[in-house]
């Protein structure tokens, strides 16, 4: 009986008590199976902007994802971006070591609205030291990263608010 309620749970997708970001149970509680990690989030949220534009972003919204962002990234599309995912509004900082494309950010609040941009924040280039590299930081529940230009040509400014339409795997 226990190997078949094994068996269900692995094959319903269900998930016992966890701990933040590790998978392991709540101390104390009693588990039949190890408990699997978070499925991945969302592959792209569609983001809207006050021109009336489009782009399906992609989602960061565990820490590993946030962690590594657009590192490495060589070059980014005028419809490329990446939202950053919280789980609460906060003062936001990130710090752009190996982030090869320099950026536009905007800080978004729970309704989308913007908080903040900064435009124009400069890549990093090999071999920079860390005190030399681009810091930015704003109020939210979100960031976006667009290839930098992008939120003065779609009308981004503080104050706006922009459409964020999240797949069923999203928050």
């Amino acid at each position: 009986m226990k190997g078949l309620l094994c068996a269900v749970l692995l094959l319903s997708g269900c998930r016992g008590p966890q701990a933040p970001d590790e998978g392991r149970p709540v101390p104390g509680a009693e588990l039949a199976v190890p408990v699997p990690k978070a499925a991945p989030g969302p592959v792209a949220v569609r983001v809207s902007f006050p021109d009336g534009s489009s782009i399906a972003a992609e989602a960061a919204d565990s820490p590993e994802e946030r962690e590594r962002g657009l590192m490495d990234r060589l070059k980014m599309g005028p419809d490329d971006g990446m939202l950053f995912i919280f789980d609460a509004e906060q003062q936001l900082g990130f710090w752009m070591k190996n982030t090869f494309v320099d950026l536009d950010m905007v800080w978004l609040d729970a309704q989308g609205k913007v908080t903040a941009v900064h435009a124009d924040v400069p890549r990093s280039k090999p071999g920079m030291r860390d005190d030399e590299v681009a810091t930015r930081s704003g109020w939210g529940l979100y960031v976006l990263e667009l290839a930098a230009g992008q939120a003065r040509r779609r009308k981004v400014v503080k104050g706006s608010t922009l459409g964020l339409e999240f797949s069923e795997a999203a928050r």
